[in-house]
């Protein structure tokens, strides 16, 4: 998710590496090993940035070695702190955690709180991304519980709001996503930080059905330019923005400027680094959700999605991009192979959500499922009856047709005149839908009954069931 950021490291200028080099010259001139190590990390990190990631990472790990050997404190705790950072931005996880784990122990012998601190909160973010939740959120807690830091606060106000997004509470996600804000503050603003905040904003905005909202935090991302060097928080960002308009096609107020959004990402998508496997499984992702933004769902445009994030270890990930990949399959008179093949992604990706507890992506899948009349249970046996989403989220007709209503932006009061029931009836309607959806208001409700295509013929299109 690209979450959790590092001690300071400074992002890619133009003149960054060069200034970096020298500093590492100089320090060696003069035997100031120390300053020169810390030199080798900054060094390393930014060659990482900049797309030259084995040999930075290699620069950061020589000096991760030479400093166990020797022991200089404050050098001990950053190298385990940077060299991980950097792993995880272009996707080794597995690797970040390793190196994070030593790092725990060992700034804890040495007293290290600070950088102790550190290494838990770059933990989270590794651990989110290899599926491991709970996991992440303990470690971003001991991160938070070490001691006062407004950063280190911050980043793991972020964590918490990530994976509350993921599963479904966007109330969480909403208050971790102010809590960050507050901390971080504005009087100092940094990519690691702003980015990562907008991606959140982005994300519950359009889980609440906010898309005019999550559109006007694209742009004004897009209108300050991504720095350079900042391809670990901006892939993800273009993602969030990309499913968002997809998600949100055929909704009545996602027309309009819809072509103008999909241009300005397809334009970044077009100059944006894609040198580690990581960044270019995502840049492959954000093209295929915007051609299903325009309403294009092809089995091998997903089928290459899918390949790429398979070596990844990015568990969450690849279960979305296998829902879709099935969705693709069955979108178009599937035959018994596709029809197969989809079960057995649909399968594989429920299996995730459900370990995870990812509410939205569970249904989602489910509903996919259910509505293509395939059984995801492994035991043999007929297909499901005919989907019944409705049946599904335990609504009744009535609430049926309101939901229809509320997703195509009638108030209560409209929905009353036509329905022909009184406007304190349609509002004790609007309560339950609300609360059977387990969702916090109307926009994201009408967000949910998109997404789960309740209406396929359009949300406004003539009454519902009766």
């Amino acid at each position: 998710m690209g979450i959790l950021t590092t001690d300071p490291v400074p992002l890619t200028r133009p003149d960054a590496l060069s200034d970096a080099q020298r500093a590492v010259e100089y320090a060696r001139m003069v035997g100031a090993e120390d300053i020169e190590l810390n030199a080798r990390l900054t060094l390393g990190g930014l060659m990482v940035d900049a797309g030259d990631m084995d040999a930075g990472i290699a620069e950061m790990e020589a000096v991760r070695h030479r400093v166990l050997e020797r022991g200089p404190a404050a050098v001990v705790g950053r190298s385990h702190v940077n060299l991980p950072s950097s792993l995880e931005s272009v996707g080794r996880s597995r690797e970040a955690v390793r190196v994070l784990r030593e790092g725990i122990d060992l700034t804890r012998r040495m007293g290290l709180s600070d950088s102790e601190a550190w290494v838990w909160g770059n933990l989270a973010e590794s651990l989110v991304s290899l599926g491991q939740w709970d996991e992440a959120l303990d470690a971003a807690n001991r991160s938070r519980g070490i001691g006062p830091s407004a950063r280190r606060l911050g980043d793991s106000a972020l964590c918490v709001a990530a994976v509350a997004l993921a599963r479904g509470d966007t109330a969480e996600a909403r208050r971790q996503h102010a809590a960050a804000q507050g901390h971080f503050g504005t009087h100092n603003p940094m990519p690691q930080n702003n980015l990562p905040l907008s991606l959140l904003a982005i994300g519950i905005a359009a889980a609440e059905g906010r898309l005019p909202d999550a559109r006007a935090e694209l742009a004004r991302v897009l209108d300050a330019g991504l720095p350079a060097g900042t391809q670990r928080y901006a892939w993800p960002l273009l993602l969030t923005a990309a499913v968002a308009e997809a998600d949100a096609r055929g909704l009545p107020t996602a027309g309009q400027g819809r072509a103008e959004v999909l241009e300005r990402i397809l334009a970044v998508v077009r100059k944006l680094t894609t040198g580690a496997p990581i960044w270019l499984a995502h840049e492959q992702w954000v093209r295929a959700e915007l051609r299903r933004a325009e309403g294009l769902m092809s089995p091998d445009t997903w089928a290459e999605v899918v390949t790429a994030f398979e070596p990844l270890e990015r568990p969450y990930d690849l279960a979305r991009v296998r829902h879709r990949l099935a969705e693709a399959l069955l979108s178009d008179g599937a035959d018994d192979e596709a029809r197969h093949r989809a079960t057995e992604l649909l399968r594989l990706s429920a299996a995730v959500a459900d370990h995870l507890g990812a509410r939205p992506l569970a249904e989602s899948v489910h509903l996919l499922a259910r509505r293509a009349r395939l059984s995801l249970g492994r035991t043999a046996g007929p297909a499901l009856a005919p989907a019944d989403p409705v049946a599904a989220l335990g609504l009744t007709g009535r609430e049926h047709e309101v939901l229809r209503l509320v997703a195509a932006g009638r108030t209560n009061r409209q929905i009353a005149e036509e329905l022909f029931i009184s406007p304190k009836t349609a509002s004790v309607h609007v309560s339950r839908i609300l609360a059977k959806l387990s969702v916090g208001g109307r926009g994201e409700a009408a967000a949910l009954a998109h997404r789960l295509g309740l209406f396929p013929d359009g949300v406004g299109a003539g009454p519902g069931p009766r």
